[in-house]
C-alpha cells in the first residue's frame, strides 16, 4: 500500500483535475503530437497546457525539441507562448537552442516588439562563450531600437553578456552610456542596473547623465528608483563636498528629487533615499526621513527588522530625530524576541531629561517578560548612566530587583550594580544589597554582590565580618566560582582590617 501511494507521488504520476491518474511520458506524448500537428489551434492547445505546468514548477524540458520547432510559427500569439518557454529553458537545453539561433536572429527584425524583445531575451540566455559576437551585435541594434520596451530588454541583456564575457565590458559600456541619456523613464532603471553589475566603479559616465536621471526619478518604475537612488548616493558622496551652510545646487537637485519619494508604498524606495539624507543632506534637512521610516514600522516583521537596525544605527549619532516618535518603539507582548530587542536598544538610546521617567516605567514591565527581562535590566541601567537625575531611582530599583525570583533578572540586575557602582556607592544602598545576599542563589549574581562588596568594603565595615562568616558557613556548598568569590572578599576585609 505504501508503495503505491509512493507511486501516486512521483513525478511520473499527476492526477489529473477530473481525480483521474494520468502518466506525464503519456501526457508528454500527446503534447509532442499536437506541437507536430499542422493546426494551429492544436498547436495553441498544447502552448496553453506547457506553460501551466511551468507555473505549476513541473519540469517539462523534455519538450524542448518539440517546442523550438515552432519558434518560426506564422501565429503571433503561438509564437509568444513558444517564446516564454524558450527563455525559461534555453539555458539549460543550450545544444538545442543553438540549433535555432539563426532563427532569433531573424525574430530580431521582427515588426512586432514583443517578439523583437523575447528573440533578445532567449538569445541573451544561451550561456555558450562561442555565441558571445552574435549577443553583441543583437545588444547594439536592440539599444537603438524605436521600442522603448526593446531597448529595455537589451539593457538587461548587458550584464548576461558580461557575466559570459568580460572582455566585452568596453564594447558594453558603449552601449549602457548610450542607454543613461535614454528620455524613456521605462529604460533609465534598467540603464541603471546595467551600469551597476557592468561597470560600477566607472563614476565618470554619470556626468553628463546627472540631472537628467535625477529629473527622471520620480517617474521610474520603484525598483529601478532603489538601484537609481544607491547609484546617485554613491556620486554625491564621491563628488560633493559635505554640505554645511551652502549646499551645491547639484545636490540640492538630488535631495529635492528625492524627498517625495519618501511618501512611496515600496519600504526599499523609502530606505534609500533615508540612506540618501542621512550620507549626503546637511543636519537641517535629515531630520525629515524620521515620520517616514517610523511610518514603516508598520510593515510586515521583516521590514520592521530592516528599518529598527537603521534607526538604531542613526540613534547612534542622532537620538533627537526619533525623539518625538517615542511612544512608536514601545513593546507588543506578540512581536517577535528580534524585534522587540531591536526596539528596546531604540528606546534606551532616545532616554532623555524630559522622557526618562515614562521610559523607566515603560522597562519595569518588560522586566516581567522572560525574553526580554535581562535585556530589560540592563536597559534600566543605561537610564541611570544617561540621565543623572534618574540614578538614585535606577538603583534602587536594581537593589529591589535582586529579591526577585526569577534568577536571570537577579543575575542581570546584579552585573547592572556592579557595573554602575565601580566607583562609587552609597552606603544604604550597599547595606541593602548585603541583607539580600541570601536571597541570591545564581553563582555569578553571588559573585557579583560578594565583589561589590569588597570593592567597598571600607564603607561597611561593621558589617563585613558577619557577612564573611555567614559565607564561610556555606563555601563547602558553594560552586568553583562562588568560592573564589569568597576568597577574595576574605582578603579584601583582612586587609581592611589589618589597616
Amino acid at each position: 500500500m505504501s508503495s503505491f501511494a509512493e507511486g501516486l507521488t512521483s513525478p511520473e504520476i499527476e492526477i489529473a483535475e477530473g481525480g483521474a491518474i494520468v502518466d506525464s511520458k503519456t501526457r508528454f506524448a500527446d503534447l509532442k503530437a499536437m506541437l507536430d500537428s499542422s493546426k494551429d489551434s492544436l498547436k495553441m492547445d498544447a502552448m496553453k497546457r506547457i506553460i501551466n505546468l511551468v507555473a505549476k514548477g513541473r519540469d517539462v524540458s523534455e519538450l524542448f525539441a518539440a517546442v523550438v520547432k515552432n519558434v518560426a510559427a506564422k501565429n503571433l500569439e503561438l509564437k509568444k507562448l513558444v517564446y516564454v518557454y524558450l527563455v525559461r529553458y534555453a539555458e539549460e537545453q543550450q545544444d538545442l537552442a543553438l540549433l535555432s539561433i539563426s532563427t532569433f536572429q531573424r525574430a530580431l527584425k521582427d515588426p512586432n516588439q514583443l517578439i523583437r524583445a523575447s528573440a533578445l531575451r532567449v538569445l541573451s540566455s544561451i550561456r555558450v562563450p562561442m555565441i558571445a559576437p552574435i549577443m553583441l551585435l543583437a545588444i547594439r541594434e536592440s539599444v537603438r531600437d524605436m521600442s522603448a520596451y526593446v531597448r529595455k530588454v537589451a539593457a538587461h541583456a548587458i550584464p548576461k553578456l558580461y557575466a559570459l564575457e568580460e572582455g566585452l565590458q568596453g564594447e558594453l559600456i558603449e552601449c549602457i552610456d548610450y542607454l543613461l541619456g535614454d528620455k524613456r523613464t521605462l529604460v533609465l532603471g534598467s540603464a541603471v542596473y546595467a551600469f551597476e553589475e557592468t561597470c560600477p566603479d566607472r563614476i565618470d559616465l554619470l556626468h553628463t547623465h546627472y540631472r537628467s536621471l535625477c529629473r527622471a526619478l520620480a517617474d521610474v518604475d520603484e525598483w529601478g528608483q532603489v538601484v537609481m537612488i544607491g547609484l546617485l548616493t554613491r556620486y554625491a558622496r564621491s563628488q560633493f563636498v559635505a554640505p554645511s551652510v551652502e549646499v551645491d545646487p547639484d545636490l540640492a537637485l538630488l535631495l529635492s528629487s528625492c524627498r517625495p519619494l519618501l511618501q512611496s508604498r515600496n519600504c526599499a524606495v523609502v530606505m534609500a533615499v533615508a540612506q540618501l539624507f542621512y550620507h549626503c543632506a546637511p543636519a537641517a534637512q535629515v531630520s525629515v526621513i524620521s515620520k517616514a521610516l517610523v511610518r514603516l514600522l508598520r510593515g510586515p516583521r521583516e521590514v520592521q527588522s530592516v528599518v529598527l537596525v537603521n534607526i538604531a544605527t542613526i540613534c547612534s549619532t542622532n537620538p533627537n530625530m526619533f525623539e518625538p516618535f517615542l511612544k512608536s518603539f514601545f513593546i507588543r507582548a506578540s512581536e517577535p524576541t528580534h524585534i522587540k530587542l531591536l526596539k528596546l536598544q531604540v528606546l534606551t538610546s532616545l532616554v532623555s531629561e524630559t522622557n526618562v521617567q515614562l521610559v523607566l516605567r515603560e522597562l519595569q514591565t518588560y522586566v516581567g517578560m522572560g525574553e526580554l527581562a535581562d535585556a530589560a535590566v540592563d536597559a534600566i541601567g543605561q537610564c541611570a548612566l544617561r540621565v543623572g537625575t534618574v540614578a538614585d531611582s535606577c538603583l534602587s530599583g536594581l537593589v529591589a530587583l535582586i529579591a526577585s525570583q526569577n534568577e536571570n533578572v537577579v543575575s542581570a540586575a546584579v552585573v547592572v550594580l556592579k557595573r554602575l557602582l565601580h566607583s562609587d556607592a552609597p552606603l544604604p544602598l550597599l547595606t541593602r544589597v548585603l541583607r539580600l545576599i541570601d536571597s541570591v542563589k545564581a553563582p555569578q549574581a553571588r559573585a557579583c554582590v560578594l565583589w561589590l562588596i569588597a570593592t567597598h568594603v571600607d564603607k561597611v565595615q561593621t558589617l563585613a565580618p558577619d557577612l564573611l562568616r555567614i559565607m564561610a558557613k556555606n563555601f563547602a556548598h558553594e560552586n568553583a566560582i562562588g568560592q573564589n568569590a569568597n576568597d577574595e572578599f576574605g582578603g579584601e576585609t583582612t586587609v581592611n582590617e589589618s589597616e
